[in-house]
């Protein structure tokens, strides 16, 4: 096919030695890994960016629905406070949780001890829903982090056969024959990993983070069931 035809430097042109200039005389199928390449790095910046955004602003403004409900300020309070804090996965856990409570509420006698059991359990579930989202697109960018190098990789074997490939051709093995097109498909590799390294370091740094989103979740849920049943313990002096 034409398509795989070789265009090996020492066939067609020149070494001309830079690495801009390597890329357009490539050979069509490492071209195309490091054009694979190229858009796994810009959905990787992508989602790193999104990440590094949501998560950092959830636990910044999870930090502080906590201070605030392990304060022993009232149910008016905590609310005013989340409503200041804006979208975050604690918000969305006591609106759940909030909402739940209104519906096991009876009017004129408060909440049955038996029915904490489900504000508990909505808890739960939201917190499982957000853990879910922040995580959300996690998974691909750890793909990204382990196929990239082997892309790359790809593209160096190929160029590195096209060069022996070559040296058949031309019946000859000098440096002038072979470097140009090992060159070549080296810069699939260095590629790979360029697009593979920031993704690992970034996957690792994010999974940290969703740790402690987690562990500010599970708190949440402690403190505030502590403090639903504190409310009905005083309810009942």
């Amino acid at each position: 096919m034409p398509f795989f035809t070789s265009t090996a430097y020492a066939a067609t042109a020149q070494f001309r030695g830079d690495i801009g200039a390597m890329v357009v005389d490539s050979d069509p199928v490492v071209k195309l890994v490091l054009l694979v390449l190229f858009i796994f790095s810009i959905v990787s910046w992508g989602i790193i960016i999104q990440k590094w955004v949501v998560l950092s602003r959830s636990r910044k403004r999870g930090q502080e629905i906590l201070e605030q409900l392990s304060g022993g300020s009232g149910m008016n309070e905590l609310r005013s406070q989340i409503d200041r804090a804006g979208d975050c996965a604690l918000a969305k856990l006591f609106h759940g949780a909030h909402a739940e409570l209104k519906k096991v509420s009876i009017k004129g006698q408060g909440i049955p001890p038996a029915m904490l059991l489900n504000v508990e359990e909505r808890i739960r579930s939201e917190n499982a829903g957000q853990t879910s989202e922040l995580s959300h697109g996690l998974g691909f960018l750890a793909s990204i982090s382990n196929s990239s190098p082997f892309i790359g990789l790809f593209g160096t074997v190929w160029g590195i056969m096209d060069s022996f490939r070559e040296i058949g051709l031309k019946g000859s093995a000098n440096l002038a024959t072979v470097a140009p097109g090992i060159s070549e498909a080296l810069i699939a590799t260095a590629a790979g990993l360029f697009v593979a390294i920031p993704a690992v370091l970034f996957y690792n740094f994010f999974t940290s983070q969703l740790g402690d989103a987690t562990t500010q979740m599970e708190r949440f849920q402690i403190d505030f069931m502590n403090r639903v049943r504190r409310s009905l313990a005083h309810d009942g002096e």
